[in-house]
């Protein structure tokens, strides 16, 4: 965790890429890393999304599951949610 701390330090973009290559196995310099990235993300809203109805609505349903072993960096879901995700 160190080694990651110093590195987000010195270079925030570098620090998330080793993370995403070590952790889900996408380099997001790639075209297709990108997409990988992009659909992480918008799984995750998801995930939040789940999480809310059921707190607040109730569970609407049992088959929604988060498919990836970890999350993605909360810097990386955008200043614009609606936008990048939504298309609204």
């Amino acid at each position: 965790m160190k080694i990651f701390t110093q590195t987000y330090k010195e270079d925030a973009n570098e620090a998330k890429r080793q993370y995403y290559l070590a952790k889900l196995k996408f380099d997001v310099k790639e075209p297709k890393g990108k997409r990988d990235l992009h659909k992480l993300l918008f799984t995750y809203l998801e995930g939040m999304q789940w999480v809310l109805f059921y707190y607040y609505k109730g569970a609407q349903h049992w088959r929604w599951f988060y498919p990836y072993h970890y999350a993605p960096m909360i810097s990386d879901l955008g200043t614009n949610v609606v936008a990048d995700f939504l298309k609204g």
